[in-house]
């Protein structure tokens, strides 16, 4: 099934239907008690280094992107092991920061927007950081790990951290009392606020050494979320005509109209003329979307250059070796590719993610290429700590991954994006997209088949870049049936998970 066929039924109705995240929050998921019990007789528990980044898609060398300037990515990589086909569970950050920090996904956790609170959903819940703390760890927040929020009750989530929560404050602009969406500066790195969180992480990192207890630093780079700003020396480690402009740059043929949307959050910048991507004619000048890409590869680097600050600071107070590093961006990001910029789709830019887990005892310089999830990443850090692991979590433990990068713990990934009431279900194995647009629906509820308006299927070997949705392609049909039948498994397993209660009772 599809809602597009010709082009004219695209430019009447595009303004119409791409009006982006609209879901309001409900209520949350609580934490189940734990299970099996991992404690090592004898054995100090490991830190934790862990490290967020906004915007960051797997732009970076050690992903094989070879324009990318990124030597700490490279050392963590050397270090540890580097998951090639991670996927976020919804590309957006508030929606995302909240099931990586809780193991759960949207559907359990009631975050659809950047406004939802966990806490409001589900009193019960308990995070990452705080389960951590609960267990004896020191847990300090510097910089932006959960989305920011409104409400300062819950903004940064005080009960999940042992320390008041440390958010440096900087001017997003050095120069501009405008709102570009560039800006390219000579100043030192601690002009803006990344510099900053790299500066505090480095003292608290000193401080930690002496405090006797195991610790959970999480610590969280803005960059190289928009505006794209950076001091000028990692502007000048790119040529802007070295920037390599996205190789399919429109709608794919087939195309079902609430995948996409009018990449509004650029069009925000005073900068930025008016563009509409899907109008021949009236796209983005290419020598701004230049500049953009050479500012989001600016942005990278400069925080590639904190991240290294705070490794060597493990290093130089002698805790590198007992430390766990997990690194990941939230989720990926359009830079021009489908005619779109910024995230929330379900197309391969946006939700294949940044994951990179360095820990002791545990394989280094190594790739996994099998299907991970953040949601996966509350689960293997307890195993690794060695604390029980909740129950009632959505993700796998990762531990036999990190031991030996070629086991596989799941064949499929799960992530949602949303359109006002309706939702997009995606399911992606090693080869294969398969994506239901339902309206109405959320899989805390029961599932209508007749609420689907709109159906994608992408094959990645044939078709890298999305070009073509091969829903309708008789040689796919088995396949097809397949995705789809297990994406249905899982609206069940979700429905029947405890964690569905709370969310389902804002919608009967």
């Amino acid at each position: 099934m599809t809602t597009i066929t010709t082009k004219e039924t695209i430019m009447t109705d595009i303004t119409k239907i791409l009006l982006g995240a609209g879901a309001l929050s409900a209520f949350g998921a609580s934490a189940a008690p734990a299970v099996s019990a991992q404690e090592p007789a004898g054995k100090t528990r490991p830190n934790i280094l862990f490290i967020a980044v906004d915007d960051l898609k797997p732009n970076i060398s050690p992903y094989g992107d070879t324009l990318a300037r990124t030597p700490a990515f490279d050392r963590l990589a050397a270090r540890g092991v580097t998951f090639m086909n991670n996927y976020c569970q919804f590309p957006l950050s508030g929606p995302s920061r909240a099931s990586v920090l809780t193991g759960l996904r949207p559907d359990h956790t009631g975050v659809y927007t950047l406004d939802g609170i966990f806490r409001v959903n589900n009193p019960e819940i308990v995070t990452m950081p705080e389960y951590f703390k609960d267990n004896g760890y020191e847990t300090i927040g510097i910089g932006k790990i959960f989305h920011p929020l409104a409400d300062k009750t819950y903004n940064n989530d005080p009960q999940s951290w042992s320390q008041p929560y440390n958010m440096p404050s900087a001017p997003v602009y050095v120069l501009s009392n405008a709102k570009p969406a560039t800006e390219c500066v000579d100043v030192p790195d601690n002009a803006y606020k990344d510099g900053m969180v790299a500066d505090e992480a480095v003292e608290q990192i000193g401080k930690l050494k002496d405090s006797g207890k195991p610790f959970f630093l999480a610590v969280g780079f803005i960059r190289p979320h928009l505006p794209f700003v950076a001091p000028k020396k990692y502007w000048d480690l790119y040529d802007r005509e070295d920037m390599p402009l996205a190789e399919f740059r429109t709608m794919s043929e087939n195309p079902v109209l609430c995948a996409y949307h009018n990449s509004n959050e650029v069009k925000a910048y005073t900068d930025i003329p008016s563009f509409h991507s899907f109008m021949p004619g009236q796209e983005l000048d290419e020598d701004i979307q230049k500049q953009l890409i050479h500012g989001y590869y600016a942005c990278t680097s400069y925080t590639d250059a904190q991240i290294g600050k705070v490794l060597d600071a493990l290093e130089e107070n002698g805790l590198a070796d007992n430390t766990i590093v997990v690194v990941w961006g939230d989720h990926g990001y359009h830079l021009g590719d489908h005619g779109l910029w910024s995230k929330l789709t379900n197309f391969e830019a946006p939700t294949r993610t940044l994951m990179m887990i360095s820990a002791p005892g545990m394989q280094e310089g190594k790739k996994c290429r099998s299907i991970t999830e953040f949601v996966d990443i509350y689960p293997t850090l307890c195993d690794l700590a060695g604390l029980d692991v909740p129950e009632n979590l959505d993700g796998t433990s990762l531990v036999k991954v990190l031991k030996n990068p070629k086991t596989k713990v799941k064949d499929y990934a799960f992530m949602q994006a949303n359109r006002q009431e309706i939702q997009g279900y995606s399911i992606r194995d090693g080869r294969y997209r398969y994506v239901e647009w339902v309206r109405g629906f959320k899989t805390c509820l029961e599932y209508d088949p007749s609420a689907v308006v709109g159906r994608e299927f992408y094959d990645y070997t044939a078709d890298p870049l999305e070009t073509r949705n091969a829903i309708d392609d008789p040689k796919y049909r088995s396949q097809i049936k397949k995705m789809e039948t297990r994406l249905h498994r899982f609206y069940q397993e979700q429905l029947e998970s405890p964690m569905s209660e709370k969310i389902a009772e804002l919608y009967r």
